[in-house]
């Protein structure tokens, strides 16, 4: 029988709270690689296309099956999701032991009323029935008036039927008598109370308009484990046990229709059922056990039709489908073997075996109706289409959406920044675009599943050991292989063609060595790679301290780097190259032979000289190359020797000691600086042409796993095996920041974008990559602003900015307690699938966290509270941001230039307006609008269709309203109207005002005779009949002369023209022309004074702006446009002749000062970077 459960509903309009902190320098962006997990998929129609609903950890994503493109991604949730179903626009997700609710993307509420886990969800026409893990089957009613309901909205429909029953109420109450009334209301108590006996009586007025979830009473142990709809079953729902029964429930009445008993069914041991499945043949079902047989049973008759053993595994059956339309009807089958069987149900036996579909457990299988198609998920984080179309009935993949099956342990920004390689412990690399996902892929391995199929093996099994560095040089991309690979325990490394995505022709394998008992060495496994910046060669270093040098184009070996017994024997000392004889080979050619110039490691003498020592005494840590194939940095894990190479000679030219084990190393290649970490966790910035330490970084409390030197030079970041990401201000030696980015998986891997706009890590226990925004790319407040209270100098360092080696080594010890320890530690949340709109409010860049802290200490209170007073604190640190920051940057320090940082498009498009016009012509005359009356006023806009202001007042033509009505072209001089004067004009006259009273101002104050002479020459002065005083006047508001209040006048933060500029900024390329023609006279030759002084004002206006600094491409944008429409009537008067040459010193006076620091700037890093004269 039929139950009400406890209904409890509520609304879940807003968005996830996130507990990131304002104050990180990385804030979370999106995660990648994402694409589904252990959940089932639900799979509908809508129209012609298909559309699979999958779950993506704490979100659901949406694709469409034809392409397997994303679709939509739904709102983040608190906990992962366990069970999902699908019904038009709405997706149900189990989520712990709750429904959330969603219309397409947003969250409409949360149902609650299990009391475990939710496991299955099933949409059953208007009904919801929800199992739990308990084994509690609940049915909720999921109609469109009560989803309508709980959204907050209902169609007209609805509102219609409601209107009219509440008419049909009124006037059955007017009928009636009050004695009928009491009756009735008697009456429908006895009701309530008798349709209530068997249900739930403790609820209240608050859950009247909450849906009430009704409860099935199952038989005595029948715990439901499975359920499904049998078609041509009305209101009938299939329920499996967990031990072996079904139950033919009706859901209407609440009635046991039937119990199947399980030996009936052949299953003799009582296996719990893991799966139902309708097939297309009436009261045909197919039955799952967790034995690992498949059951088709005809529930009609209670009888068995076949028996299916699936692939001999023993393993439980997670999911079966059945082939429809025209062909051989099948069964597919899948497991937690991750094998799919396919049954010929005609034959009744066995038709193919797809071995290894996926890397874990099949968890979902779907046949698309009269297609030869199959749709797989599994816990690999894959998605796969497999087509039955070779002629031997076996399948072959159609498409897949993947990623990665275990969690990856190494991520690098590639090129530009726009895509990313990651590595991990599923053997595969992957490629990761940033902006379209459907361009992530993972690099084949040439033929990994043919070679599987054959040998009759898991493709896991046949892919290349994990991979442990990658080095790439985008170059070569189109021409050969550009992408070198280490992997464990492989002696050779491997390359990749990026641009096909397949693995290289070439393999790289040091060559053997050959001991004295004539037994050739198989060699040491490559550790480390790196990739010359121009993209020819590959330099690899092994275990056993051997770098050697190859051509990627023919995969040849090009020598190794070694050194010489006197090498060798000095540890801190530079050597110059080897002069010793070499050894001439006995080939034709002589000394010349190519042979003999290629034997460049083995070919010298046996004197002091020749170089047979390898290039360090244990494992290579890691190599780096300069961006001009003038040296190699390699790096000893045992010796602690950083080397420096020469790359063509291949001779050592210096070394550097660490004094401890070398772990990591990041080469800065334009400022020729190597960032070395260490295993006492101290990070040295070496510098590579002084060959000296200059900076040593301290702050780590655990090893150092990842290190990353920023492009230009002035960060370093590092994580942690703690989970912590250090990020160290390189020129000041000072620790910025420490940052947690996730409470429960520590980064192993991090890489930062070319640009430094973005970050990339990867987790430990995480299959996804997670992206994170630079705070200070977006944020208008310094770099020490955010960052001042949490930096302190690194030890190491003395005043002078100098090294000092014996106060390291006196506060090694202490420093190992970490100073990190007494900072303050950021903690945030890992990234979202993607940004969501409520994201917005919760990130408040250079704002300050102490208020996050404060609110994230009180615990008390419900999770709505919670939430409300986390909102609160957003806004007012917002509040509080938005109050300090100025509308546009202000320069950083006197004499330096500021961009607008706004659009490309907004000021570039004034210099090609003619061009866009030009594009942008219609193809078609505009279409007249309707007539509309004449005495309807309209609002002010540039859509030519009218907007119709219904709540202005018209008034009458001779009355007040007519005296009130101000025009909206026209200023107010006198009664009859005034003088034609733009926005744009009067923002300016009026900053020529403020900049007249702030100089006033100063002269006062400095000579306090000019403040009286200043009075007394405003009384005298008459107001002006042109634009001029009529503009005056307005700005005046009516009273005050030109002398009052002027030691109030302070100056304004952005200058006194800050609101023509803000005005400015707010306009499109053809606002700005428009404004910028509408200035001055339409026709030179007619040009009067009144035109005239408007030229003089926005002249005036570029000659106080362009020394500022602020805005600089939009200023010269602005001027450049200016001279070309207004220049011949700039040339016609004296007065504005030298207004124009006072710009023109103005402007360049402003570019010859930027151009001495970017020329100052240049010729240091060319000199840096040792490509001075070149």
């Amino acid at each position: 029988m039929a139950t009400a459960a406890a209904p409890i509903a509520r609304s879940k309009r807003g968005g996830h709270t996130s507990s990131s902190s304002a104050a990180a320098l990385f804030y979370p962006f999106r995660a990648l690689g994402y694409i589904t997990e252990s959940a089932p998929f639900a799979v509908q129609r809508r129209g012609t296309e298909s559309f699979v609903t999958v779950s993506a950890g704490k979100a659901w994503q949406i694709y469409n099956c034809d392409k397997l493109r994303l679709v939509m991604v739904g709102p983040q949730f608190p906990a992962d999701i366990t069970a999902l179903a699908a019904k038009g626009d709405l997706t149900f997700a189990g989520v712990g032991r709750d429904i959330v609710v969603c219309r397409r993307a947003h969250r409409v509420c949360t149902l609650e009323g299990h009391a475990a886990t939710v496991t299955h969800l099933f949409a059953f026409g208007t009904n919801l029935i929800s199992v739990c893990a308990g084994g509690r089957v609940l049915s909720w009613d999921m109609s469109r008036d009560a989803i309508d309901h709980l959204d907050g909205h209902r169609s007209g429909a609805s509102k219609r039927a409601a209107d009219l029953a509440k008419v049909s109420m009124a006037t059955d109450k007017a009928q009636n008598t009050q004695d009928d009334l009491d009756s009735n209301d008697a009456d429908n108590s006895k009701g309530e109370q008798g349709d209530d006996k068997d249900t739930d009586t403790d609820t209240d007025e608050g859950d009247a308009g909450k849906p009430r979830p009704s409860e099935f009473i199952l038989p005595d142990g029948f715990e439901c484990t499975a359920v499904c709809h049998p078609d041509t079953y009305l209101n009938k729902m299939l329920l499996g046990s967990s031990d072996g029964r079904l139950l033919l429930l009706n859901i209407v009445t609440g009635r046991n229709v039937h119990i199947f008993l399980p030996e009936a069914m052949g299953n003799t041991s009582g296996a719990a059922v893991t799966t139902l499945e309708n097939s297309p043949a009436l009261d045909t079902m197919a039955v799952g056990l967790s034995s690992g047989r498949v059951l088709i049973h005809n529930i009609l008759f209670d009888k068995r039709v076949v028996d299916f053993g699936h692939d001999g595994s023993g393993k439980p059956v997670r999911c079966c489908s059945f082939s429809s339309g025209q062909g051989e009807p099948m069964l597919a089958v899948g497991g937690d073997s991750g094998t799919v069987s396919v049954w010929s149900l005609e034959g009744k036996r066995l038709r193919s075996l797809i071995t290894g579909a996926h890397d874990g457990a099949v968890v979902a299988a779907h046949f698309f109706p009269g297609q030869p198609v199959l749709m797989t998920a599994g816990g690999d984080n894959a998605v796969k289409q497999w087509i039955f179309d070779n002629q031997d009935g076996s399948a072959r993949l159609l498409r897949f959406r993947a990623g990665h099956s275990a969690p990856p342990t190494h991520v690098t920004f590639y090129g530009e920044g726009k895509r990313l390689l990651s590595a991990g412990g599923d053997r595969a690399l992957r490629v990761f675009s940033t902006i379209q996902d459907q361009q992530s892929k993972e690099l084949s391995q040439v033929n990994v599943e043919r070679r599987a199929k054959k040998l009759k093996l898991a493709e896991q099994e046949l892919k290349l050991p994990p991979i442990r560095g990658i080095a790439w040089c985008e170059v070569r991309e189109r021409d050969w292989a550009n992408v070198v690979t280490c992997h464990v325990g492989e002696p050779r490394a491997y390359t990749w063609r990026l641009s096909n995505g397949v693995l290289g022709e070439h393999v790289l394998v040091p060559p053997s060595k050959v001991g004295r008992d004539g037994v050739s060495d198989k060699g040491k496994p490559v550790c480390s790679v790196a990739v010359s910046a121009c993209g020819n060669f590959a330099v690899i270093g092994t275990e056993g301290g051997d770098v050697h040098r190859f051509n990627l184009q023919s995969g040849q070996h090009r020598g190794a780097f070694k050194r010489t017994a006197a090498e060798e024997g000095k540890t801190a000392e530079t050597t110059s190259a080897p002069t010793g004889p070499r050894r001439q080979l006995n080939l034709r050619g002589g000394a010349r032979s190519i042979w003999n110039m290629a034997d460049k490691s083995y070919g010298m003498s046996g004197s002091g000289n020749a170089r047979t020592a390898p290039a360090h005494v244990g494992a290579v840590a890691a190599i780096a190359t300069d961006g001009s194939n003038k040296q190699v940095i390699t790096g000893g894990s045992a010796d602690g020797m950083v080397r420096v190479w020469n790359f063509a000679a291949q001779h050592l030219e210096g070394e550097m000691d660490t004094g401890c084990g070398v772990q990591l190393m990041s080469l800065h290649k334009p400022g020729a600086l190597v960032a070395a970490a260490g295993v006492d966790m101290v990070v040295r910035v070496l510098d590579v042409a002084g060959m000296r330490r200059v900076r040593s970084l301290k702050g780590a409390k655990t090893p150092v796993r990842a290190l990353e030197f920023s492009s230009d030079g002035r960060w370093i970041l590092a994580a942690t095996i703690d989970g912590a990401v250090l990020v160290w201000d390189v020129p000041a030696a000072r620790l910025l920041q420490t940052m947690r980015m996730s409470a429960d998986s520590p980064v192993v891997g991090l890489s930062l974008s070319p640009a430094m706009d973005m970050l990339a890590t990867v987790h430990e226990g995480r299959r996804g990559v997670y992206l994170w925004a630079n705070s200070q790319m977006y944020s208008a407040a310094p770099l020490g602003h955010a960052t001042s209270a949490a930096a302190t100098p690194a030890k190491g360092v003395n005043e002078d900015g100098e090294d000092d080696q014996d106060e390291e080594d006196e506060d090694n010890q202490e420093n190992k307690g970490g100073a990190g320890s007494r900072r303050g530690e950021v903690y945030c949340d890992l990234p979202r699938l993607h940004a969501e709109v409520n994201d917005g409010g919760e990130i408040v860049l250079g704002a300050s966290a102490s208020d996050d802290d404060e609110a994230g200490d009180d615990d008390a209170g419900d999770a709505e509270t919670q939430r409300e007073k986390k909102k609160q604190t957003r806004e007012k640190a917002a509040a509080a941001a938005l109050s300090v920051r100025p509308d546009f940057p202000e320069p950083a320090a006197p004499g330096l230039a500021t961009m607008a940082l706004l659009p490309r498009t907004q000021w570039l498009g004034l210099l090609h307006l003619d061009t866009i016009r030009e594009r942008n012509k219609p193809i078609a005359p505009p279409e007249k609008p309707k007539d509309a009356p004449f005495f309807l006023p309209t609002t002010a806009g540039l859509d030519r269709n009218p907007v119709f202001d219904l709540e202005a007042d018209t008034g009458d033509d001779d009355g007040e309203g007519a005296d009130a009505a101000r025009s909206r072209i026209l200023t107010a001089n006198g009664e009859g109207g005034g003088d034609v004067e733009g926005v744009l004009l009067r923002l300016l006259r009026r900053g020529k005002t403020n900049a007249e009273a702030a100089e006033d101002a100063s002269l006062s104050k400095a000579t306090p005779a000019y403040s009286t002479a200043k009075a007394a020459k405003a009384k005298g002065k008459s107001s002006r009949g042109t634009k001029r005083g009529a503009a005056d006047a307005n700005d005046a508001g009516g009273g005050g002369g030109e002398g009052q209040g002027l030691a109030d006048v302070t100056p304004a933060p952005g200058g006194p023209y800050a609101e023509a500029m803000a005005h400015l900024r707010k306009q499109g390329p053809s606002a700005l022309d428009a404004e910028i023609r509408a200035l001055g006279p339409w026709d030179v030759t007619t040009m009067t004074d009144a035109d005239a002084d408007e030229l003089a004002d926005v002249l005036d206006f570029f000659a106080a702006e362009i020394p500022s600094g602020r805005n600089f491409e939009l200023l010269h944008a602005l001027l450049a446009h200016f001279l070309r429409v207004h220049g011949t009537a700039l040339a016609e008067r004296e007065r504005l002749r030298i207004r124009a040459e006072r710009v023109r010193t103005a402007a360049r006076k402003a570019w010859s000062g930027l151009d001495q620091l970017m020329q100052e700037v240049r010729c240091a890093l060319g000199f840096f970077g040792g490509q001075h004269g070149q």
